[in-house]
């Protein structure tokens, strides 16, 4: 495949191209650019030695050093040709000088500044940092993330133009993608077709940092996923490269400010298989060890994780829940969990000796589990995502079960947790256009509802409270499980998801109350809706209203001052 011209118009960086051409005695350049806080400045050299492999042979770091005192060292690396770059994002504003250091006398010891100034650009917020069990750009902005995955990376620049504006119209703010690309493609992110561990394919990653810029001057977030051991040719790397391999694509893209790099996909499946009887512990090992590794190339900050438990339709005693209830990965920014609903709806228990389902089972069961299991992880204090809930595919498995219906309340049961979920259909699995799939589904709408509605609540500030809400129980296999569920501010705040309407009961405090009642599902025909609205005084501690019965419903609730 041919560098293709265009990814330098679409990464649009600040680029310093130093022209030292690798002469003894070349002369320093001093030169001095402005850039806006947080953007990404980019300096380029070119070196004329010969090497048998520029991955290794050459080594590039600059240390930047601000006018307070703080220094920050960044890795160069190769770009193809005889170019090597350096990539920095400057976290203050002020002067920040930079030299180099390099085994090649020609780029070593090189020197410039840039002048950092503030942003002026829309989506310079700065990277994301987690606070709490939710996230908040350096400059305070805050993000309730709506995800997805793609796998478009290495499409034409035409296909993002087209990709980019329905998902910020829906209001989708992260994409997740597989490095790699999708199942079978993993050997083409390294050298000579996979026969070189120790190299890349340059063009490739040009286009993953093409791709992760132009969501970037959107406002989109992205998580790229370092490993995607499902295709398992990756299992192959030795610790030298796979710490390699991280060098290299931290050095790459961890200067822009809408990254949260992702260590792997299904981390256990490093030296497990889905069909033994165990989990290897050798697999968190492993994730423990280059977790620590990714968090030290961090150095701007960005927020980092791994996704987890394997699906394992055996192991047991530890088995697919119990890894499900735990998070053994303490240098994660942020917690990435494969929680498939419909299995949660088909399981007889959430137990040690109870293997995942395949099958799904689509009952309250599945969301008042997935609403507990996300309540259960919020003693680890850092924001959650459930990175697989099962893909809108309408197929017969865990995986490819779900419906638009299905998805609405996968999204709607998470933020009653407090936590955040992901949306995947056939597009996920486009190496194209993925569009038409996209415009297919009625969930791009949903979402786009959903974040409407979140903005118009502190959302950071409010707290699971089901406690408050009369459960609506129904039985199934002989327990109820709830279908109404609240988080609050109490007192000023209530958001109600209600799956199935009816008599909505809360405990409140005293006051006047404006109440908002939104349908989230199409009305059948003939079917007369009630949608309450205005305001409600609480009697005795408690305020109550009606839904239109076997409804999806969200309510809002305000306190009148």
């Amino acid at each position: 495949m041919r560098i293709r011209s265009f990814v330098l118009g679409v990464i649009c960086l600040f680029s310093l191209h130093l022209a030292l051409l690798g002469q003894p005695g070349a002369s320093e350049q001093q030169s001095v650019q402005r850039v806006e806080r947080w953007d990404t400045a980019q300096f380029s050299f070119v070196s004329a030695r010969a090497l048998a492999n520029p991955f290794r042979d050459l080594s590039l770091q600059a240390t930047f050093s601000h006018a307070d005192g703080r220094q920050i060292t960044v890795s160069g690396f190769y770009d193809g040709g005889a170019t090597w770059r350096i990539r920095f994002m400057p976290l203050e504003i002020g002067r920040w000088d930079y030299t180099t250091k390099s085994n090649d006398p020609a780029l070593d010891g090189k020197r410039g500044a840039i002048d950092c100034i503030a942003p002026q650009k829309s989506y310079l917020h700065g990277p994301l940092h987690s606070e709490g069990l939710h996230f908040r750009h350096a400059d305070g902005t805050r993000r309730f993330l709506i995800s997805t995955r793609l796998s478009c990376q290495s499409a034409p620049a035409s296909v993002w133009d087209k990709v980019i504006p329905f998902l910020q119209k829906n209001r989708i703010n992260r994409v997740l993608f597989m490095m790699v690309g999708i199942h079978g493609q993993a050997k083409g992110l390294y050298g000579q077709g996979g026969a070189d561990l120790w190299s890349y394919n340059v063009e490739k990653f040009q286009a993953i940092d093409g791709f992760i810029d132009a969501l970037r001057r959107a406002d989109i977030v992205v998580s790229p996923y370092f490993y995607y051991f499902n295709d398992r040719f990756q299992r192959k790397l030795t610790p030298e490269q796979d710490e390699a391999f991280l060098r290299y694509g931290m050095a790459r893209f961890g200067a822009y400010a809408n990254v949260m790099p992702v260590l792997a996909n299904e981390v256990e499946q490093k030296f497990s298989e889905r069909a033994q009887a165990k989990y290897d512990p050798r697999d968190h090992q492993w994730a423990n060890r280059f977790g620590k590794l990714l968090e030290e190339l961090a150095v701007f900050k960005v927020p980092i994780a791994v996704h987890n438990p394997m699906e394992s339709f055996e192991a047991r005693n530890p088995g697919f829940f119990t890894l499900l209830q735990d998070w053994p990965f303490p240098w994660a920014d942020f917690m990435l969990r494969q929680m498939q609903v419909g299995a949660l709806g088909s399981a007889p228990a959430l137990a040690d000796d109870v293997p995942e389902p395949t099958d799904p089972t689509w009952n309250a069961r599945a969301f008042a589990r997935h609403n507990d299991l996300l309540l259960r992880l919020r003693r680890f204090n850092v924001p959650i995502i459930n990175e697989e809930p099962g893909y809108e595919m309408e197929g017969t498995r865990s995986w490819n079960g779900q419906t638009s219906p299905t998805v609405r309340a996968t999204f709607w049961t998470a933020a009653m947790a407090g936590a955040y979920t992901m949306w995947g259909n056939p597009a996920t699995y486009e190496l194209g256009d993925p569009v038409p799939y996209m415009e297919r589904s009625r969930t791009p709408s949903d979402l786009r509802l959903m974040g409407d509605v979140m903005d118009r609540v502190p959302y950071w500030e409010m707290e699971p409270h089901n406690e408050l809400i009369n459960a609506n129980m129904v039985e199934v296999c002989g327990e109820e499980y709830r279908r109404n569920f609240l988080l609050a501010r109490t007192g000023r705040h209530y958001l109600v998801y209600s799956r199935d309407g009816g008599t909505i009961e809360m405990t409140t405090d005293p006051g006047e109350y404006e109440l908002e009642s939104i349908l989230l599902n199409d009305v059948p025909a003939a079917y007369t809706i009630v949608r309450p609205k205005g305001r409600l005084t609480a009697k005795d501690g408690k305020v109550s209203f009606f839904l239109s019965a076997a409804m999806d419903w969200v309510a809002i609730l305000r306190k009148v001052e």
